[in-house]
């Protein structure tokens, strides 16, 4: 374990930050106070929904040397107190400064990777799990951190790492792990930039070489309050250190913001999906897919690039994997990575963990799994499968409870759009009950269009599977990879993608 390998005195480490702390030995940083042991500090600090400094008390009772609290002022700044045996000492800005501090702490492993970051609206961790599967496909050790969990990638039968709290983990931890990830010699991390993590300062201090941008659509509107403020708060990735090279959406407006905002002698490499190859290129590098044939098994597409240009196909479905698909292209190449290699990648690599993953069935509709929990995630997902089928396509969906509330209408409308059946589910209820969720998402619903209302998931999917021809499509929306519902405030085991799988054996038998 990293701890293990980075003792460091606070007395060292805290002169970097203007503190005069006294000769502590530790072996590492924490947030949570239920960590606690004389060999961690516990790092106390005023946080979005509680504050840090209530479980200084505990850190205490478990042994704390050492304590850092965020001070209230700036005249605060490097005063040390004592309570019983634990050293406490005040930090003015501690929450800003956790990124650069724990670098500090870890020996800044940012500088000793490869590192890709990757945000948007949709798709992030699609694009960050086909950076990683086609790196470590052209022979690289890579692992990656985001919604999916962290950990080193060997194979996708066999990737399964420990699950994040967040999509993007504290600054902490962030920098906990690259610094197990570089004592483990890996060469690549590529990682999920979430809109809170970039507000909060997690990524601050992470030398970042390449910035991937996706798409921008309506999503967390109940922390940021508008549009405006998560599109800003997305920007804020090209403001992290290091960075050569951006990988720009030309298919999305939103992506003219980020390159008006990217900075000199930052390279801009532009990606799209179009129906016929581009008359006009844009200013930098570019990784366009045209003329794409969809089919029961896939895509195939013309690749042009500034790097080349050839025919690919791929397994994976739908006009969306294939945009996700030119943006991990276009940060391999970027990479100065071989383009005849990266192509034999693009034919290789495998769905995603819940992003249009598809689940086969002899004798009845097959079944697609996608985490689209966004109006705009549902319309692509939709979008996308009917391309790949012949027969009515079916849709099973909910909204998440204590949620943004504007949302579940848009959610209504993307799916009556895009589906010819639709059956509203339960999607983490938490503290709302289902069916006042389900009522608002009615309420954007054309009131002549047929839905059924199944709050139990699985009978939801066994309903659509018993009514569905063998030659429809069931896209089972929301849940993804996840292993859970959160209902009331109880955290359920509900892993679909195993549910699918036992049912595929019952309608086998």
């Amino acid at each position: 374990m990293v701890v293990n390998a980075f003792i460091q005195s606070l007395q060292g480490l805290l002169i970097k930050f203007g503190v005069n702390a006294p000769d502590i030995r530790v072996q590492g940083l924490t947030l949570d106070s239920r960590e606690v042991s004389p060999k961690l500090v516990f790092v106390a600090v005023k946080g979005h929904s509680r504050d840090g400094r209530d479980f200084i008390p505990q850190a205490i009772s478990l042994g704390a040397r050492a304590i850092l609290a965020e001070a209230d002022e700036a005249s605060q700044h490097g005063e040390i107190e004592m309570r019983e045996q634990t050293v406490i000492i005040y930090m003015w800005g501690l929450s800003d400064l956790l990124s650069s501090l724990a670098a500090a702490f870890y020996d800044y492993p940012a500088n000793k990777l490869a590192t890709i970051a990757v945000t948007g609206t949709n798709g992030k961790t699609s694009v960050v799990q086909l950076i990683t599967q086609m790196k470590h496909l052209l022979g690289h050790r890579t692992a990656s951190i985001g919604t999916l969990g962290s950990g080193i990638y060997r194979d996708e039968a066999h990737y399964a790492p420990p699950v994040n709290g967040n999509t993007t983990p504290d600054a902490i931890s962030m920098q906990y792990l690259l610094a197990e990830f570089v004592q483990q010699q890996v060469h690549q991390v590529a990682f999920e930039a979430s809109s809170h993590a970039l507000v909060q300062n997690r990524l601050k201090q992470i030398n970042t070489d390449i910035a991937v941008f996706t798409n921008l659509s309506r999503d967390h509107l109940d922390y940021h309050g508008s549009m405006e403020a998560y599109a800003k708060a997305k920007l804020k990735l090209l403001e992290l250190p290091g960075l050569h090279t951006v990988v720009l959406n030309y298919n999305d407006q939103a992506s003219q913001d980020w390159a008006s905002n990217t900075g000199k002698g930052v390279q801009q490499v532009w990606t799209a999906v179009l129906p016929e190859p581009a008359r006009t290129l844009p200013e930098g590098r570019y990784c366009f897919a045209t003329n794409v044939q969809y089919h029961a098994n896939g895509c195939q597409f013309r690749l042009a690039t500034s790097w080349g240009t050839t025919v690919v196909q791929t397994n994976l479905l739908g006009h969306f994997n294939i945009a996700n698909l030119m943006s991990a292209t276009a940060a391999l190449l970027s990479q100065g990575e071989r383009f005849d290699n990266v192509v034999k990648t693009i034919e290789q690599v495998q769905a995603v963990a819940g992003r249009l993953e598809v689940f086969e069935f002899k004798e009845h509709a097959n079944v697609v799994v996608d985490y689209a929990h966004t109006p705009d995630a549902l319309t692509q997902a939709l979008k996308a499968l009917r391309l790949h089928t012949d027969g009515k396509l079916w849709c099973v969906f909910g909204c998440g409870g204590d949620r943004d509330k504007g949302k579940r209408p848009l959610m209504a409308q993307a799916a009556e759009q895009g589906a010819d059946a639709l059956v509203i589910t339960t999607d983490n209820s938490r503290s709302e009950a289902p069916e006042t969720i389900a009522a608002d998402i009615r309420g954007g619903l054309n009131p002549a269009t047929l839905v059924k209302d199944i709050p139990d998931r699985e009978q939801a999917i066994r309903y659509c599977l018993e009514h569905a021809g063998a030659n429809d499509l069931i896209l089972l929306a929301g849940k993804g990879h996840e292993n859970y519902q959160i209902i009331g405030d109880q955290r359920i085991n509900y892993n679909e993608r195993e549910v699918i799988a036992r049912l595929q054996q019952e309608c086998s038998k």
